[in-house]
């Protein structure tokens, strides 16, 4: 298994306020964290690096001194747990940053088996052939409407609150975020993206691009299309896939 991404701040934004990490720990073991911050000029940006930065030295840690068929989400869990406290203290403390946070969608794979844990929207799919599969569920207030059936598809797609999100790392004291498991079988590989890639790229060029992406060994491809879409927003790829480029 190997993970490699790339980030862009895009054509209009000054600052890119994403940030990501991946790091292969040893054979069959790594972990991916991507990151998209909001909170002002300066507060995204100190959030989502401050997240990246602690997941990774926790993550690091931990995972090294487990056991091959140990479950990682309780280590997980700590780590989201321990990067939360640290941004919201963060933003509690020091006014220029009162109510930064940052989304989050994290992958641990060990073996063929990634275990993800996210908040808010940015995504993780699953790409098999030219099947694109969305795996994780945004946390925001239009995808809440909807599952209410109060607004559909279509409607969300231009709603006044479609950027309000309902989860964030640092937002609260404490955060609920949602876990899931994927087993990546040959063939497959996983893409995790904020939303400046899907609202600017249309989905149904995602698994071209996430296989001409895994024969480069580059993402590049990824954020060109989103640029191409017209750049709108910070835009990030991170791509784990058991194949490597030849």
């Amino acid at each position: 298994m190997i993970a490699f991404g790339k980030t862009d701040r895009g054509l209009c934004r000054e600052v890119n306020q994403d940030c990501f990490a991946c790091q292969k720990l040893e054979d069959g073991l790594l972990y991916a964290v991507l990151c998209d911050g909001m909170g002002g000029e300066n507060g995204g940006n100190v959030a989502s690096s401050l997240t990246v930065r602690d997941l990774s030295r926790e993550l690091a840690a931990q995972l090294r001194h487990a056991a091959p068929d140990e479950d990682p989400r309780p280590l997980m869990e700590a780590a989201i747990r321990h990067a939360n406290a640290l941004v919201n203290r963060a933003s509690r403390d020091t006014a220029a940053l009162r109510g930064m946070g940052t989304t989050l969608v994290l992958a641990v794979a060990r073996g063929d088996t990634v275990t993800l844990a996210h908040a808010g929207d940015s995504r993780a799919y699953l790409v098999e052939g030219e099947t694109l599969t969305q795996v994780t569920k945004d946390h925001t207030v239009v995808q809440m409407l909807m599952e209410q059936g109060e607004i559909t598809a279509e409607q969300a797609l231009t709603h006044p609150q479609r950027h309000y999100i309902t989860r964030a790392v640092g937002v609260e004291r404490e955060l609920d975020a949602e876990f899931g498991t994927v087993t990546l079988l040959p063939g497959q590989a996983l893409l995790l993206c904020s939303d400046g890639l899907y609202n600017y790229a249309p989905e149904e060029s995602f698994p071209g691009l996430v296989r001409r992406a895994i024969e480069a060994g580059d993402a590049s491809c990824l954020i060109d299309a989103a640029n191409a879409g017209g750049g709108g927003d910070n835009i990030t790829a991170v791509i784990l896939t058991g194949e490597t480029k030849e």
